[in-house]
Order: structure tokens, then sequence, then C-alpha cells
């Protein structure tokens, strides 16, 4: 088995909530600083960034997961990832599909920036992306699953969590792994939710802002491959992830 540095949720200009300097080259060149091997671009309801930033990844030597966080019509935040760039786009679609037509008031949310293969911005996406879908939880997991990806719930101990509005993790839906905010103690989350003990914990720097940018966890793997991701995510055949102490 070998580790590899893992962060696999932050955000590109595309978020509305991303900083302004937050374009895919300069957060491949920040994660090669921090020594990280392996990246998700998870941006709000959109992977617009995502093949431009799989671009200046392999440019570096960096492996990335094709992703998106999305918000789910309970207002649940989940981290999708893909086996390729096309699943991910297909479930683009499906999200674009059934987001309202609001438009970003860029004043009070900011820009939503794709980025072209020079770094430089591109064009802007005028729908707000950062607002629920009209897709439940449930039907959310139902559809990455049936497009071959896996769904981690974001953030749980956070507002826009599953706990949060719901107040518990369905059983249903078979989740292994949950992700935990990059300043909470595992220890402290498990003497506050003790019925956590049987999930596996993913921590991201969930980065809004370059100097975020950081790897909370090792994923425990035999090579670097989607689905010996989805083995770590799943805990299986040994494979798993294991929170850097810091």
């Amino acid at each position: 088995m070998i580790k590899l540095k893992a962060d696999l949720h932050l955000h590109s200009v595309l978020s509305p909530c991303g900083d302004l300097v937050m374009t895919p080259a300069e957060i491949i060149k920040k994660a090669k600083k921090e020594g990280i091997d392996v990246l998700a671009l998870t941006d709000h309801n959109s992977a617009e960034n995502v093949e431009v930033f799989k671009y200046f990844a392999k440019k570096n030597n960096l492996e990335i997961i094709p992703a998106m966080e999305a918000e789910t019509k309970e207002e649940i935040h989940i981290l999708c990832y893909f086996p390729d760039i096309k699943s991910l786009l297909n479930w683009q679609e499906i999200i674009y599909n059934n987001l309202s037509d609001q438009e970003n008031d860029e004043d009070f949310f900011g820009p939503q920036i794709k980025c072209d293969y020079n770094d430089d911005y591109q064009s802007k996406i005028n729908t707000l992306l950062a607002a629920s879908v009209d897709l439940s939880l449930e039907k959310c997991v139902e559809k990455v699953k049936k497009l071959g990806g896996l769904v981690v719930p974001s953030h749980l101990d956070r507002k826009h969590s599953i706990i949060s509005q719901l107040g518990f993790i369905p059983p249903e839906l078979d989740f292994i792994t949950v992700e935990i905010s990059k300043n909470t103690n595992p220890k402290a989350i498990l003497k506050k939710f003790p019925q956590f003990k049987e999930f596996q914990f993913m921590q991201n720097s969930d980065s809004h802002y370059l100097k975020e940018i950081k790897a909370y966890q090792n994923l425990i793997v035999k090579n670097f491959s989607f689905s010996e991701f989805k083995k770590a995510v799943e805990k299986k055949e040994g494979r798993k992830i294991e929170l850097i102490k810091t």
C-alpha cells in the first residue's frame, strides 16, 4: 500500500464564495508547494473549471478526481466524486436542469468565473450556483451512483450538513465515509456524537483562499485510480482514509 496526500474539497473562482485568485493553475501551484498528491476541485453545483484544472494538474504531475459539491433540495451539501470527466459533466447537466434560474447577485455573492487554458478569466456564469437544486438527497445519491460515482456528505459539523438539516444520517443511503471540517478534532466530535463511531472520517481544507490549501488526510491505496479511491472511501480490502495529525 502507498500513502497519497489528498485535499478533496476546494473551490475555485467559479464558486461565488471563492477568492478571485483561486484560478486552476494557482490552486495547483499551491498544492504542489504543500506536497499534495491528489486533488478534487469541488465547486458549488458546477464543474465548469474541472477540465482546465485537470490540464494544469497533469502538467505538474498531480492527480485529480473529477468532482463537485452539490446542494440538495434539503439544503445539504454533498461531495460527489466521479471516475472521469464525462460522467461528471453528465451529472452537471442533471444539476443544471434542476437548478433555479435565479440570477447571481455579484455584489452580494461574488462573481462566478470560468477560466481558460491560459488560466485567464474566460466567462461568467450568470445563474446563481450557491443554491439548492430540486433533487432530494436520496435522489442525488441514486443518480451519482448510476453514473459510477460516489457521495460523501460534506462538513458534518457545520451548517448545510446532513446533520444540521436532517439531524441524522439515513442508514439506507449506506454512507461509510463522512467529511468533518478541517479544524475539528475527530475525538471531540466522537465524544459529542458517539453514534459516528461507525463512520470513517474524511478531512479536507474546503479552501476558498490559496493560503488555506493543505492536506489533512492520506489515501491508503495500492495505486492511484478511481477504483482504489472508491475502495478507500468504502474501507474495502485494506484501503482507507487516514487523517493526518496536526
